[in-house]
């Protein structure tokens, strides 16, 4: 359907077959829209958040999805897809596709992906997309980060550190923090500032995002789907990244 109605569209199924004789079982599924892949190339900024989330309904499984971020830095759904677990495996599996549909660019122009390094995600992408940068989730560093280190001032001067716009406001940053506590102040350098410090972070992607709100946002527009029968859900899914793009 996706094919005969998008043509240009990328739609990719795989399926198993669990005994000998037996009928394949639907296991994933990979669509990237002609659209998508159009207005990705032509008018977004080399930036992907990646994310996955589990679906409610009776079957399980889970959804990844890659988002952009367009000229005016409004988010602009890329790919999506339905797969049976969040593993190394399947975000290998899943951008892999991603590749092939829309990094003909990439050797020229290599994506910076956001992520708040879901499950297997972080091998997947230094195993298929290795000339990428990667920056990591700030508020979801920021949550790991709260969980060991209590005291209260400790929040502002994160995010003070994190937005900086260059090397010395950072320092200031990451100095009021060692006074506040030594150890969160090691706990923070055991990560590349280039992973999480807007201002050690690769410029040409030419996008001050730090967060990974773009998939977190359309996670949140498909939240009623989730709970649908997988195959029924995906009509859903379909329609939404149309309305998401129309409006």
């Amino acid at each position: 359907m996706v094919l005969r109605t998008n043509p240009g569209s990328m739609a990719i199924v795989r399926s198993e077959v669990t005994r000998l004789g037996g009928l394949p079982h639907f296991q994933r599924i990979f669509i990237c829209l002609e659209a998508c892949k159009r207005g990705f190339l032509t008018g977004c900024r080399p930036v992907v958040g990646l994310d996955g989330c589990h679906l409610k309904g009776p079957y399980g499984g889970v959804l990844l999805a890659a988002i952009s971020v367009e000229a005016n830095m409004g988010y602009f759904p890329l790919a999506y897809a339905i797969a049976e677990i969040e593993n190394q495996d399947t975000w290998c599996w899943f951008l892999e596709h991603l590749k092939e549909a829309v990094g003909r660019d990439l050797e020229m122009k290599p994506w910076c992906i956001i992520s708040d390094r879901q499950k297997g995600l972080v091998s997947a992408i230094q195993e298929i997309l290795p000339i990428c940068t990667h920056r990591c989730c700030c508020h979801h560093i920021l949550q790991n980060f709260q969980k060991r280190f209590k005291q209260t001032g400790l929040r502002d001067f994160f995010w003070e550190a994190s937005k900086a716009p260059n090397a010395q406001e950072f320092q200031i940053a990451m100095s009021k923090i060692r006074t506040e506590s030594g150890e969160a102040y090691e706990w923070l350098n055991l990560m590349e500032a280039r992973t999480w410090a807007f201002h050690a972070m690769d410029k040409n992607a030419k996008c001050e995002h730090i967060t990974s709100n773009s998939v977190e946002s359309f996670n949140a527009w498909i939240d009623e789907e989730r709970y649908v029968i997988d195959l029924v859900s995906l009509s859903f899914y379909h329609c939404t990244v149309i309305k998401i793009m129309v409006s």
